[in-house]
């Protein structure tokens, strides 16, 4: 596949700034379903976001997009085959392990591999939505929020500091990491306490006596 992803990368790039939110979304939409492009998404992102830093967060929708359509696919997939085409795929031993988060955190388990760059494991998870049952609406939100940071985010860093942002990623990984997963355990605690309170019982939570 290097060399598939190669060529793609070269293709995308050569296309006009018009054009390049639909090679992003494709290029997304494959690396999410089908084939693994490590780093090319990213790449390519960085690359646009910098050559045309007006249209940054235009291409970073278009590449979640592309991502949450293609995840959408692997999920439905996922969803008709069940667990035997996860076997094929995955040994016993990472299934049973990441069955295990799933138990613990829910949707987070998918939110947060959506966020880590290759070669941290994401189709697994994504399959496992699917084959585990994971409502359709809290897997693309979660899917939307954890792609959508990294990749707005990329947009940000493209915008700052040009083609150097891919230098400053690989340098400071743990600082990114640790900032992107902060935002979506701070977004999964909002959501968990609106729901806490949009079902409590009348007087509770609003200092009534």
């Amino acid at each position: 596949m290097g060399t598939f992803a190669s060529r793609l990368e070269a293709f995308v790039r050569g296309l006009s700034s018009e054009t390049a939110a639909m090679g992003l979304f494709v290029a997304a939409f494959f690396d999410s379903s089908l084939l693994s492009l490590p780093e090319v998404n990213d790449l390519l992102l960085i690359y646009f976001g910098a050559t045309f830093p007006e249209n940054a967060y235009f291409y970073a929708l278009a590449t979640v997009l592309g991502s949450a359509t293609g995840a959408s696919f692997l999920y439905c997939l996922a969803r008709w085959k069940g667990h035997s085409f996860l076997r094929r795929k995955f040994s016993h031993a990472s299934i049973d392990k990441t069955f295990g988060l799933f138990r613990r955190f829910g949707a987070l388990a998918v939110a947060i591999p959506a966020i880590m760059p290759p070669p941290f494991p994401f189709k697994i998870f994504v399959l496992s939505s699917g084959v585990l049952g994971l409502p359709y609406r809290r897997f693309l939100a979660a899917i939307l929020v954890g792609r959508g940071i990294r990749y707005f985010g990329e947009a940000y860093l493209a915008i700052r500091y040009g083609e150097r942002a891919i230098a400053y990623l690989r340098g400071n990984a743990a600082l990114v990491f640790g900032l992107a997963l902060v935002a979506v355990v701070v977004l999964a605690a909002g959501v968990w306490l609106s729901k806490k309170f949009s079902t409590a019982p009348a007087g509770e939570y609003r200092g009534e006596s």
